[in-house]
């Protein structure tokens, strides 16, 4: 009896997530569906930022667990949440597209903060950054469509990369 409710929107930040009018917070929609464990997928918009903006996006990632934990969204306990950090970007060798290099290292600055918040938090934590870049090496043909952006395939295997981390073990589809 597991559920996944994706409720993230493009340009979502851990601290602007605008929605249309009308349209229930994401807090809202995490405790009428009485969440037990939230899955947090931030830092890939955030890394525009660069390196000038990584303390104030540490505090905030920071009072997002702190704030959803005290939520306890299921009406019972504290709120379980496994932080993850974005995915690599994937030099397609595209004349048309950037090859990815200055983003990456943005890109990796805000994993590792993402892994740091994690410890302090003692929050589990899920390295995509990382697996992605290794993924990206050994693919036969692109993952991403423009680098940024996953196709299915690459969807399959990040998926993988994610399920086995929850469960424990690998895990292929």
């Amino acid at each position: 009896n597991i559920t996944f409710r994706n409720l993230a929107v493009s340009g979502d930040t851990v601290t602007s997530r605008p929605r249309s009018k009308g349209v229930p917070s994401v807090e809202n929609i995490l405790a009428h569906s009485k969440a037990d464990v939230v899955f947090a997928f931030f830092g890939y918009n955030e890394s525009f930022g660069g390196a000038e903006k990584l303390p104030q996006f540490k505090k905030d990632l920071a009072a997002m667990i702190d704030k959803y934990r005290a939520a306890k969204f299921n009406g019972e306990s504290e709120t379980r949440i496994v932080l993850f950090s974005p995915i690599a970007h994937e030099n397609l060798n595209d004349p048309l597209l950037p090859d990815g290099s200055a983003n990456n290292v943005n890109l990796a600055l805000y994993t590792e903060a993402i892994k740091e918040v994690a410890a302090e938090k003692g929050v589990a934590f899920v390295d995509l950054f990382t697996t992605t870049k290794a993924l990206y090496e050994k693919a036969d043909a692109p993952l991403t469509i423009n680098g940024i952006h996953p196709f299915p395939e690459g969807n399959r295997k990040i998926g993988e990369v994610i399920a086995a981390a929850v469960v424990g073990k690998p895990v292929t589809a």
